[in-house]
């Protein structure tokens, strides 16, 4: 069993800030994909959404195999990063662990491992929050920060 621990970023105040319900069903799913898409293409960091997407969609399916019930997403834009939060009413905080070769499951914190800057765990409230940092790329930072 491999642990990951690591500090975010400076909490400084977003730029701009994404909210939403997950309910636990595919096509919900599916439209918060194209939610946090949309809303990066407005905030011009369509070179952030595909890494964003993936990432943010490993941690929702995460909540609807292990946890009851909808989470609530936050995204979070601080200048030069994005952050994405997932929080549910499950405890039991995530574990990296060595999936097998022949395994289905168990490499979704892997692809978040080393995709992102930096991820993590948190109890929050009567669940968890996990959490993970992207670097948005030179350009989107410039268009950002305009």
């Amino acid at each position: 069993m491999l642990m990951h621990v690591c500090a975010p970023a400076e909490l400084t105040s977003p730029t701009a800030y994404l909210s939403a319900t997950i309910a636990a069903d595919a096509e919900a799913l599916a439209q918060t994909r194209r939610a946090v898409r949309g809303w990066l293409a407005a905030s011009g960091l369509d070179e952030a959404a595909d890494s964003a997407v993936l990432l943010m969609n490993e941690l929702a399916t995460n909540v609807q195999q292990h946890a009851p019930g909808p989470a609530r997403l936050r995204l979070f834009l601080r200048p030069g990063m994005l952050r994405c939060e997932v929080l549910d009413t499950h405890r039991t905080l995530p574990v990296l662990v060595n999936a097998g070769a022949d395994a289905e499951r168990g490499r979704g914190l892997h692809l978040v491992d080393t995709l992102a800057l930096c991820w993590g765990s948190v109890p929050a409230g009567r669940g968890k929050a996990v959490w993970f940092e992207l670097p948005l790329p030179r350009a989107a930072r410039e268009t950002a920060a305009q």
